[in-house]
């Protein structure tokens, strides 16, 4: 009975309030009548009868009504509900004013941030530049309190480098240095009392010296010799365009001198197009990521350096891993997922695969067997990336890299393939080059490439001028295989040590020939590390440059043995 009188009190309401609405839109929707505040009255009226008043009045007791059937009725639901509404309330009442009390109570004074400023020191983002004296001889050079020097001290023994060098001009393949070492001495002021930092320390540089340089990538030597023509075009390209490009390729970053740059490399490696990477590093990383995603999959050599091997995590994709540089174990690779593939019944096309190699590896100094890795890509139907940051420039004929030196071809053989600008060419950045669907997909979704400020003008400038010159001088090429015959040679004289590197590689690897040979007398990894730093050091008094890479630490999949490394 409630519920009946209920629901015709709401439909008495519901139709007056209906033939009033329709009275003002007529009256509205009429041409000849405008609408009153009269009229508007008088629907209300209508609409406010004497029932529908009283209706009105008795609401609470009517919802009273109803929640009490309500509860004899499904006492579950009224509980949940009652629950949730509390809840709410909590949220909005209580929770929020602790919230903002904790805060308040978080929140610094004036005297604690003071304190806090007080307390807080500088660190220097560089090396202080020590001043030499106008006979070129050492100068003594403070840098701080006591602390200071031990956060000095802690990053010298992190690198395990007893020197620091500083690096003062290049000029082709030497290059002048000054050596400098920490020394702890007296802080005393002028009266013979103890300073405040009770100790300073200075760094205390020895002669300037002129050392050969073998620790640089600029294997032809483009951008280190004092007469390049590469510096005075960039040096015009930057009266020109000036500095930055000011903004993505994809937006306002693109200059006529990147599209040439991009023209010119496809061109000298016979592929259809190219795109240009502010960053070296970001090329290679930037391509694998663009092209593999979740559910793909990447068979990848274990020895890869880090750029590549950050594009592979990015990637998201499953990852596979073969031995460095064992034709043998990628064939193992492939056939067992060839076999898994037949035994889920899963169609090779359901997903995009990738063979990812580097043309030569920078960590092992190894190049990779392109013949056996470019006829088991085609035998198992993957697509195949190289990296030819390495390669570019010293290897093949004209400098094409291994693909070429193997007779192999770009697009058909070698689906994509990086460059680094930054080596060979002696200039800032990295491209990737490929048929049009290759390069068009990575001005999409290639981050470094979206994301990314572009390249100055002058360094594609440069990279254009380094282009032209290997191009139309390829006799440089030979003069690099000459001299890396001539260093091979010296270094298998060498009793002591051994070459762990390919013979075709411009980047050297030496190690301790009793750590390969004698298993007895095998030394430690630290220990090794010590002897190679040792001998790095010696190399610098005798007017050479070498990398000991022992205390490098990389984050790949798999870390290099420690070895002295010399470039070409």
């Amino acid at each position: 009975m409630f519920n009946y009188l209920a629901n015709d009190r709401i439909y008495n309401i519901g139709h007056s309030l209906g033939s009033s609405l329709r009275l003002i839109l007529a009256n509205i929707s009429s041409a000849s009548e405008s609408y009153s505040q009269d009229d508007v009255a008088s629907s209300i009226s209508r609409v406010l009868s004497k029932d529908t008043l009283l209706y009105i009045l008795n609401l609470p007791r009517l919802y009273k009504g109803w929640w009490i059937n309500l509860v004899r009725k499904d006492p579950i639901h009224v509980f949940i509900e009652t629950v949730l509404v509390g809840f709410i309330a909590y949220l909005l009442l209580f929770k929020s004013k602790r919230q903002k009390a904790r805060a308040a109570k978080k929140k610094l004074t004036d005297e604690e941030k003071e304190e806090l400023l007080m307390e807080w020191k500088s660190q220097p983002l560089v090396p202080v530049q020590p001043s030499i004296n106008d006979d070129g001889n050492y100068c003594s050079l403070e840098i701080g309190s006591e602390e200071d020097v031990e956060y000095a001290k802690a990053i010298l023994r992190k690198r395990k480098l007893e020197n620091q060098i500083y690096v003062h001009k290049v000029d082709g393949v030497m290059i002048d240095i000054t050596i400098g070492q920490f020394k702890k001495v007296d802080n005393k002021s002028s009266n013979g009392t103890e300073g405040k930092n009770g100790g300073l320390a200075k760094i205390k540089y020895g002669e300037k010296m002129t050392v050969l340089n073998m620790s640089s990538h600029d294997f032809l030597g483009m951008s280190s010799a004092s007469d390049s023509s590469i510096r005075s075009v960039s040096r015009q390209t930057l009266k020109k365009y000036g500095c930055g490009s000011c903004g993505p390729r994809g937006f306002y970053g693109t200059v006529d001198v990147h599209l040439e740059l991009e023209s010119k490399i496809a061109q000298f490696c016979g592929t259809d197009s190219a795109i240009m990477y502010s960053d070296g590093a970001s090329a290679c990383s930037s391509m694998v990521a663009a092209f593999a995603k979740r559910g793909d999959l990447l068979v990848v050599d274990e020895g890869i350096y880090e750029p590549l091997q950050t594009g592979v995590t990015l990637s998201r994709a499953k990852v596979v891993y073969f031995k460095h540089n064992d034709m043998d174990d990628l064939r193992r690779v492939l056939e067992e997922i060839r076999a898994s593939d037949e035994k889920l019944g899963r169609k090779q096309c359901d997903q995009r695969r990738f063979i990812i190699v580097e043309g030569l590896y920078k960590n092992f100094g190894h190049v990779v067997p392109m013949d056996k890795l470019v006829a088991l890509k085609h035998e198992f139907f993957y697509r195949l990336i190289v990296d030819e940051s390495f390669s570019f420039g010293t290897m093949g004929k004209t400098g094409k890299g291994v693909i070429e030196h193997h007779g192999k071809k770009f697009m058909s053989d070698v689906e994509v393939v990086s460059i680094s600008l930054e080596n060979s060419l002696g200039s800032i950045g990295g491209v990737c080059v490929g048929n049009l669907e290759v390069v068009d997909h990575q001005r999409l979704s290639g981050a470094g490439y979206c994301f990314s400020a572009s390249a100055p003008p002058f360094v594609a400038s440069a990279a254009i001028a380094s282009l032209n010159e290997l191009e139309n001088n390829p006799a440089i090429v030979e003069n690099l295989a000459l001299n890396r015959s001539a260093l091979y040679l010296g270094l298998s004289t060498i009793k002591q040590l051994i070459v762990t590197s390919d013979q075709l590689s411009s980047i050297v690897f030496v190690r301790l020939a009793a750590v390969t040979h004698d298993v007895e007398k095998k030394l430690s990894l630290e220990v090794e590390s010590l002897l190679l730093d040792d001998i790095s050091t010696k190399c610098l008094e005798l007017g050479v440059v070498v990398v000991s890479t022992g205390h490098v630490v990389e984050n790949t999949y798999l870390q290099p043995s420690p070895s002295i490394r010399l470039t070409i």
